[in-house]
């Protein structure tokens, strides 16, 4: 076996998280497979498997290969579309991961335009509110909502947007609706959960303010809190494009309209090296639909504020 085929199964083995699953995958016996990663690892002189009779994690050494190995077969598999004049009909598996809420606004209408070019090209969107880990998923670009946490990754920014407060006619027919920034934490609020005690930093112009909330309803999930929203639970603070459908059937409407809080920011993430290939393609064709969806949340805000 040759180096490049020796990568591409070292990676296939990294990705399924077993020797059983990539073999089947790949219609080998898992023997075969085993004997293979074990001659890789002789030739490298180190080892890449913590193999256990429960798990198959990579050493250190493995995630370096790991990240390294990508890259090469990345760039291996780019030369040789170029040399047979493919660069512009990528194919293969593209898997993606974000938000419930950003894969149901954003990234899911913009997959039919791109497959319309792209037809070669299998998409797995794996949608979860926490952070998922691209290594061991195998992820080639996810999609991240406010600030970064992971240092290690690869990041492109996409744009931002304003987040703004939102309450139902229901609710308001039942609290009122604040009257000033002061009034906030007197309401109830929908906030996530991870969030011990939540504080909205809230601005208008030059004035700030900070508004301690709490309320009967938590959830990991802005999908599940937007319908909290939307159900009369409390006010919620999310940026328009999460929003608009629940505004635009008058489910939600604005509160304090002058006043918005933290702009959260999008950005494409990976795990090493340049963004190449079907997820570089990918980020390209849907930045414009960021970008709208980003400028009709300013645009909402600075309507509401005039």
């Amino acid at each position: 076996m040759d180096r490049i085929e020796a990568m591409q199964l070292f990676v296939r083995v990294a990705d399924a998280g077993s020797f059983s699953r990539a073999a089947a995958d790949l219609e080998l016996g898992q023997p075969t497979v085993s004997r293979r990663i074990q001659d890789l690892e002789a030739s490298l002189g180190t080892t890449l498997f913590q193999r256990t009779t429960r798990a198959l994690s990579l050493t250190e050494a493995g995630e370096r290969f790991y990240r390294r190995a990508v890259d090469i077969l990345t760039e291996f598999d780019e030369a040789e579309a170029e040399a047979r004049g493919l660069e512009h009909s990528p194919v293969g598996l593209l898997r993606i991961s974000c938000s419930h809420s950003f894969a149901r606004r954003v990234v899911a209408p913009a997959v039919p335009g791109f497959l319309a070019a792209y037809s070669s090209i299998r998409f797995d969107l794996v949608s979860d509110d926490s952070l998922t880990d691209l290594v061991s998923e195998g992820i080639d670009i996810a999609f991240r909502l406010g600030e970064l946490r992971d240092s290690r990754l690869m990041a492109k920014k996409l744009g931002e947007a304003p987040q703004v407060l939102w309450a139902s006619p229901e609710y308001i027919a039942r609290h009122g609706a604040p009257q000033t920034v002061e009034e906030v934490g007197n309401h109830n609020a929908v906030v996530f959960r991870h969030n011990r005690q939540t504080v909205w930093d809230l601005s208008r112009g030059n004035e700030h303010f900070e508004a301690r909330v709490d309320g009967p309803f938590r959830a990991s999930s802005g999908e599940t809190l937007l319908e909290a929203a939307a159900g009369g639970l409390g006010i919620l603070l999310a940026p328009a494009w999460l929003a608009s459908e629940c505004f635009g059937d008058q489910r939600l409407v604005r509160v304090l309209p002058e006043w918005q809080g933290p702009s959260l920011s999008i950005h494409a993430v990976w795990t090493s090296g340049k963004l190449r290939g079907k997820a570089r393609l990918f980020v390209e064709h849907i930045e414009p639909a960021i970008a709208h969806a980003c400028s009709m949340a300013r645009l909402e805000a600075a309507t509401a504020a005039r």
